[in-house]
């Protein structure tokens, strides 16, 4: 064989090899990654919206990975295919129907805060309080005060029937305050009629309030002679609604009471009792509740999910008397925690039982998609995207709620019972395939190198024969 021939079919086979490697090299290379999550809660959507309001509960913080933050929570739809879902944005305070009928408080006239030896101040739950010296002015009231008990926004102020004796026309201004020193208008003039003449008799006994909310309000006289004096000041009532966002965060609360794990005293004689949460749950508050009459203790909450280093979450003081009724509590910022841990240096002959508060997490889904829905929980890779469901909701209000209810929401979508999907093993870090192309380059190269050798081999063999030809 000529040697021009062999290093042609030596540089053939070469190619013929790479263009192997290079087609088998991707399919070793290629990495898989699991998107399944690991468990499914069937969403109870009764009724027909276009969107709707899913509050988590225990088991879904449970099936969630602390690390995802709450992001490998999703909503698919009948087709299995994701649907628009985020977190709820926060409701508006909600405002309450506000009713409350009061004797007013006369003053003198021309009366203020001290003046004509009379003083108006506040006792420590914010009451009206009036001190009158006997030298102090005499006479008809000209004004006149309310204590509302709460700050309220007023829509109006409506007098009792029996207020009107005889026939009357006044005229009243109404101010309003927070502290009762410093006062702004609500009501320039309204008047005041009543007219008993048959049936052409008259009375108009409401005065129409508007401005910001305030708890004390006072009314003056601009005009006409009011009939009460000092021993007759006239019943109203209070019409007008309120906001209250801390209580009612405060009756929305969900409970948990945990009973001790594990008690233990540590180095310097105090006692650490340990607790449990079903989930790391986004605890808010906490009380402690003693088991034995007549005993008092302080204790630190202390966040015990590291297992160490421990964080304070508040200071608790402890209280139980034979006449004890209610439980004080100690509110912080919400953190997630599942393992709590109080600590006092007061000996305790039964430990103490905790009961925490905490707020579930809000999301909404937008109904894309034929129903039922379901939700899906807890993945080592998958993370739900971004959607503008708050943008949507804008767009929906109009058409499901009055657009004056600044507190609506979506309805609740209720979460069923918990099944599997992909199960633990959706929580795990993936099995990383073994990587061949290592292996199966060097076999390449082996099996090419080879090739090569024999190659020369009967290329050296020939030109040897040849040599030895006699011819």
């Amino acid at each position: 064989m000529r040697p021009d021939h062999c290093l042609l079919k030596l540089r053939s086979l070469n190619l013929r090899v790479l263009f192997v490697f290079s087609l088998l090299l991707p399919s070793c290379v290629m990495a898989v990654t699991s998107t399944d999550y690991a468990y499914r809660f069937a969403l109870n959507t009764h009724g027909d919206s276009a969107a709707w309001r899913v509050e988590l509960t225990p088991a879904v913080y449970a099936a969630s990975r602390r690390d995802a933050e709450l992001r490998d929570i999703v909503v698919v739809n009948a087709q299995g295919r994701e649907v628009p879902f985020a977190d709820l944005p926060p409701a508006s305070p909600q405002a309450h129907p506000y009713t409350l009928t009061a004797r007013l408080l006369p003053l003198p006239a021309e009366s203020t805060n001290q003046v004509n030896g009379m003083r108006v101040q506040r006792n420590a739950n914010g009451d009206i309080l009036i001190d009158q010296s006997p030298n102090g002015a005499q006479g008809k009231p000209t004004q006149w005060l309310l204590d509302a008990k709460r700050t309220v926004s007023l829509d109006s102020i409506e007098f009792d029937p029996s207020a009107f004796a005889q026939d009357l026309r006044i005229h009243l201004a109404v101010d309003a305050s927070n502290d009762l020193q410093q006062w702004e208008n609500r009501s320039d003039d309204t008047e005041i009629v009543s007219v008993k003449r048959g049936e052409d008799a008259v009375e108009q006994n409401k005065i129409s309030i508007s401005g910001e909310p305030a708890r004390y309000y006072r009314l003056r006289l601009t005009d006409g002679d009011a009939p009460w004096d000092s021993a007759q000041a006239p019943v109203v009532k209070l019409s007008g609604n309120y906001v209250d966002p801390v209580g009612d965060r405060a009756a929305s609360r969900q409970w948990q009471t945990l009973p001790v794990l594990a008690t233990k005293s540590d180095a310097n004689g105090g006692t650490d009792y340990d607790y449990r949460l079903p989930a790391a749950l986004p605890v808010e508050v906490a009380s402690v509740k003693l088991a034995n009459a007549n005993t008092a203790a302080r204790f630190t909450l202390l966040n015990h999910d590291d297992g160490t280093n421990d964080a304070p979450l508040a200071t608790i003081v402890a209280v139980q008397t034979d006449k004890s009724k209610d439980t004080p509590f100690s509110t912080f910022d919400a953190v997630r925690v599942q393992h709590l841990r109080l600590h006092t240096d007061t000996p305790l002959p039964q430990p103490p039982t905790l009961a925490v508060g905490w707020h579930a997490d809000a999301f909404v889904f937008l109904a894309e998609g034929a129903g039922p829905y379901n939700l899906l929980a807890g993945s080592y890779a998958a993370r739900r995207g971004n959607y503008p469901v708050t943008e949507a909701l804008e767009k929906l209000r109009p058409a499901q709620a009055d657009n004056s209810d600044s507190a609506w929401q979506p309805p609740l979508a209720v979460i069923g019972a918990r099944s599997d999907v992909g199960g633990v093993a959706a929580l795990l870090p993936p099995k990383v395939p073994y990587d061949w192309s290592k292996p199966l380059l060097w076999l390449v190269l082996i099996v090419g190198t080879l090739l090569v050798a024999g190659m020369a081999m009967s290329l050296l063999r020939g030109r040897s024969s040849s040599s030895n030809d006699p011819r």
